[in-house]
């Protein structure tokens, strides 16, 4: 998996992501709805990239264009390929009753993996297609929280090291994975992604890889009411576009219904690609789960500063050396008394509130007793990924690491 970014000096990050900051609150308000349409949809697929090169992407169009079609919403895709330079349409009935692409807006060479790009489609989506809700599917390669440039170190690791008993990462005889936003030789980091959304949106569902962490929940809690994603990778498969549009399109979108049907499509297959993991986040939770588990930190200082060498009694989420993504609520559950982590447990089950996952992801066992459905960071010995994580909003909220 590539990761790439142009070399920015990091004030002049800052500043592009205060600007950016900005311009989403200025505009966070919802437009006044349009009664008769309940809720548009943009698409959002950044492939220009190895998924694209496999063609990935074309694929789960033509699953949307064989699903469901809604008379009272809008399903609006904004598809940069790999091949070709991106555009902006909508599906739409034809004349002879197939699905066709209403092309809105065909664009020159562009980065999509450039937050301006996505504040751009959304406020197109908005403006033309106003609706009572608005919801963001985002398509691509995903890392998680780690910024640019960390993955690869733990990606090479277990590919130059398979005698650690981990399987490579691109195995020819595994299915491959997704892993969000990129393009050339950039990606769009979390703290950009959250900026970008120019205002509230019903829900974020990432097809994209081990997207489905506190820190990721945490930073986009101010973007969406509810996220959907998964702990572990996804297979290219991604999401069954052809069964999840007709359960986003109900009166209130049935997002457990999306997840449900993610793993069904994945749970009635054989063998490796018998893989997958998703859950669903209401973001409202979020600021008091944060609030519950810093005083479970803060209460165990010394026991997490002395936690390191212990990290591989966790449920751990991926196929990295060392690891990064594991279970928060079994990492929790180690940390904490029984009265602790019984509050802690109260607290997220009003963040979590679905969750399903198949027995295996590939090669990683998933015990469904310590499956909560959210990936946490536990630190490692690699500097550059705490000093990263040390950063984030989450480890601010909580001070795991001071």
């Amino acid at each position: 998996m590539k990761h790439y970014h142009h070399i920015v000096p990091k004030a002049l990050r800052s500043l592009l992501v205060a600007l950016l900051l900005f311009s989403a609150v200025s505009c966070c308000d919802k437009p006044e709805p349009d009664t008769q349409i309940q809720l548009s949809v943009l698409i959002y697929i950044a492939a220009d990239n190895s998924l694209g090169k496999y063609r990935d992407d074309y694929a789960n169009i033509e699953q949307l264009k064989q699903g469901f079609l809604p008379s009272n919403g809008n399903i609006v895709v904004y598809h940069d390929a790999y091949d070709a330079p991106p555009r902006l349409f909508r599906l739409v009935k034809g004349s002879d009753g197939a699905v066709d692409e209403e092309l809105i807006e065909q664009y020159p060479e562009e980065n999509s993996a450039d937050p301006q790009v996505l504040t751009r489609s959304l406020i197109l989506l908005r403006d033309r297609f106003p609706a009572n809700d608005y919801g963001l599917i985002l398509w691509s390669h995903g890392t998680g929280w780690l910024p640019k440039g960390e993955y690869s170190k733990y990606y090479n690791a277990v590919n130059n090291y398979p005698s650690s008993g981990m399987v490579p990462l691109m195995a020819s005889d595994q299915p491959r994975v997704k892993s969000f936003g990129e393009d050339g030789n950039d990606v769009m980091e979390i703290e950009a992604l959250a900026a970008s959304i120019p205002y509230r949106l019903s829900f974020v569902i990432f097809d994209a890889c081990l997207m489905g962490g506190i820190e990721v929940a945490y930073a986009m809690r101010h973007t969406a009411d509810y996220i959907v994603a998964s702990p572990t990778e996804i297979i290219t498969d991604g999401f069954p576009y052809h069964h999840i549009m007709q359960p986003l399109f109900e009166q209130t979108p049935n997002l457990k219904a999306v997840c449900n049907a993610f793993y069904n499509y994945y749970n009635d297959k054989s063998g490796s690609w018998k893989s997958a993991t998703i859950a669903l986040y209401h973001t409202e939770g979020l600021t008091s789960l944060a609030a519950t588990v810093r005083s479970i930190f803060d209460a165990h200082r010394e026991t997490l500063n002395a936690f390191v060498p212990h990290r591989d009694l966790i449920q751990c989420y991926d196929r990295l050396s060392p690891g990064i993504f594991f279970d928060l609520a079994h990492f929790i559950s180690i940390i904490a008394t029984p009265a602790e982590y019984s509050a802690f447990e109260s607290e997220l089950s009003k963040t979590v509130i679905h969750k399903r996952a198949t027995p295996m992801f590939l090669t990683i066992p998933i015990d469904p007793d310590r499956y909560s459905g959210v990936a946490a960071y536990i630190p490692n010995g690699l500097l550059t990924t705490r000093q990263a994580f040390r950063e984030t909003e989450w480890n601010r909220a909580v001070r795991l690491m001071e």
